[in-house]
Formats: C-alpha cells, structure tokens, sequence
C-alpha cells in the first residue's frame, strides 16, 4: 500500500480563508494518568473530501456518501510540464495518456500534475486546474469522483468554483491534496477513508493498493 494523504500539523497550509490547523494538548499523562490531544481544524484540511453540500444547496453530506462510493478502481493521469494556473482539459489529459481518453471510465479519475511538491509553500496557491469542460466530459464518461494533487480543481483565488460545480453539481465528489501520485500505474485500486462526520467535508486517509 502507498500513502496518499498529507499528514495534519498545526499551522500546515490550508485554502485561503479555511480555519487554520492547531494541534495541542488536552490532557498530560504526567498530570491526568493519559495523554490526550486537542484538535482544531476545519473540514477541508489537509488531504480531504469534498461532498456535495460543500458548494451545492441542498447536496449531500459526507453522512449520506457510503465507503463503496470511495474505494475503488482509479484511472491516473500523469501530466508534465503544466505552468503556473494553466488550465488543463481533454487534449492534455489524452495526451498523458498515449493519445485518448478512454470513453468508459472507472469511477475514479486522479490528476497527478506534479503540485504537491509545492504543497506548504506560496507557489502552491499558483497550481493548474481543470477545465470545466473536460471535468463535464470525465463524468460522462463514468467518473464519480475526481482526485486532485492540488488545493483545488478549480484555481485558487480565481472567479467562482466552476469545477466544483460541475462534479458536485452532478452529485459526484471531489478529493483534493493529494501527495505521494509519482511512479503510480495508470490503473490503480485507490480508497479515501474520511473521518465518521456528517458534514461539507471530511479530512481522508487516501490510500493506493499497489501489493
């Protein structure tokens, strides 16, 4: 197995605006017999998934998204080269993939665009996105949820979410902040296990199968 996830420390990067992180300490095992942690952070931190209701009136709640909705087989598509806040869309990804996008997809589709190296830095807020179109034709093709290496699918600071609003929109999910995609096969058994919450959003352990 290989991890996926960005692991939580206090002050580590989160979206501009979204509470910061603070881990700190509740009770000492020196002074309370056990050492128990205190925790702040909000529900986009870090690795993490996005329901529907995170942009969408009325959509789901990570309570109402069930765990056979997050594990499963995952296309991943490799880009390089990609330039600050460029948009990406169908010809990119095709060409990643040896000149097509398949026109039956898994249910997972991961970008890996090569921006989580830069994730805790400024350089990380200038990543690519994808483009509305091509996020529209990726669930025609089957996608149901859609993994970014990024703090969004949509460029950060830019003019609305329209990404998000084609996939959750169309009751699909979103995972952002992915790490570790580099050297992973095209076709790869993937699984986003999010905390037990009933929310917009969940921190997730995101995890490959590659034994």
């Amino acid at each position: 197995m290989r991890e996926l996830s960005h692991r939580i420390t206090s002050g580590m990067q989160v979206y501009p605006g979204d509470p910061g992180v603070e881990i700190g300490v509740a009770l000492e095992l020196a002074r309370d017999g056990v050492d128990v942690a205190q925790l702040h952070l909000g529900s986009h931190t870090g690795t993490h998934l996005d329901a529907p209701s995170h942009t969408v009136s009325g959509g789901r709640t990570t309570g109402g998204i069930g765990l056979d909705e997050l594990v499963g087989e995952a296309l991943v598509v490799h880009l390089e080269g990609l330039a600050p806040r460029q948009r990406y869309g169908v010809a990119e990804l095709a060409t990643a993939l040896g000149g097509e996008v398949p026109e039956q997809l898994p249910p997972i589709v991961v970008v890996d665009t090569g921006w989580a190296s830069r994730f805790g830095t400024d350089a990380a807020l200038e990543h690519p996105a994808i483009d509305p179109d091509a996020a529209t034709e990726l669930l025609r093709r089957g996608m149901r949820l859609l993994a970014v290496d990024t703090l969004s699918p949509d460029p950060t600071g830019g003019d609305g979410f329209p990404v998000h609003d084609v996939v959750l929109g169309g009751d699909a999910l979103i995972v952002e902040n992915l790490t570790g995609l580099e050297g992973l096969p095209e076709r790869v058994r993937i699984g986003f296990f999010p905390l037990p919450i009933d929310a917009d959003g969940a921190p997730v352990r995101a995890v490959a199968f590659t034994d």
